[in-house]
C-alpha cells in the first residue's frame, strides 16, 4: 500500500424525514367520462419552500361521494359539482 493524491468522485445519498407544515393542493385532473379525478398536493416546510408532492387518484366510491348531491359532510352541495373543502374531506379519508 501506498500513499495517494488522487480525488475520487462518488454518489451519496441521503434520506431523511421532515414534518410538512402545510400542503396545497397544486393541481387537479378531472376525467368525467372515466369518473376520476388525479390530485396533485404540495407539502411545504415552515419557510414556504417545497419538500415533497404527492399524486392521488380519486375513483369509484371515492369519486362517486365527491360528485354526490348533499352528502353529510357538505349538507348544501350539489350534484357533480364540488368546492375545495369538500375535495379535502374526501381525500382525507382515502389518507387517514
Amino acid at each position: 500500500m501506498r500513499d495517494s493524491n488522487k480525488t475520487i468522485h462518488r454518489i451519496i445519498t441521503t434520506e431523511i424525514s421532515e414534518k410538512a407544515a402545510t400542503e396545497e393542493i397544486k393541481t387537479t385532473l378531472e376525467d368525467k367520462q372515466n369518473k376520476s379525478i388525479q390530485v396533485v398536493i404540495v407539502y411545504r416546510d415552515t419557510t414556504g419552500k417545497q419538500i415533497g408532492d404527492e399524486m392521488i387518484m380519486l375513483e369509484g366510491e371515492e369519486y362517486g361521494l365527491l360528485m354526490s348531491a348533499n352528502p353529510d359532510f357538505a349538507p348544501e352541495k350539489p350534484k357533480n359539482e364540488y368546492r375545495e373543502a369538500d375535495l379535502w374531506y374526501v381525500l382525507d379519508t382515502i389518507r387517514y
